[in-house]
């Protein structure tokens, strides 16, 4: 149980860390209100990543062959759109802040789990 709470924060802060390099790129397409909505955020992007993208990354597995992994990123992207409808206070403006944000997002959250696991 602690190690699942040690995740949800780190997730969190992934999401602020990455509003804060976003914002450097393009200012104001990726907004998170504070750490509470990151922290909803995070737990809404978890729930998602382990009940939706499952059935997107199996539905879509030609076209991940085809593109050779590349339509992966679109899945994230898809994932964490969705997320950024549902959650006041997290919000992504364009197509381009929602690719790069799932991308720094990623590697931002690889990066603390493993300095931190």
């Amino acid at each position: 149980m602690p190690k699942l709470l040690i995740n949800w924060v780190l997730n969190a802060i992934a999401f602020l860390i990455t509003q804060r390099i976003i914002d450097q790129i393009l200012p104001g397409d990726f907004r998170v209100r504070d750490f509470v909505t990151a922290m909803i955020a995070a737990l809404t992007l978890g729930l998602i990543n382990s009940t939706v993208r499952p059935v997107l990354k199996i539905l879509t597995f030609p076209l991940t062959l085809l593109t050779l992994g590349l339509s992966s990123l679109g899945i994230n992207a898809l994932c964490l759109a969705f997320v950024s409808w549902y959650i006041p206070g997290f919000q992504i403006n364009g197509i381009a802040p929602t690719i790069v944000g799932s991308i720094i997002l990623s590697i931002v959250s690889t990066l603390l789990h493993w300095v931190f696991n």
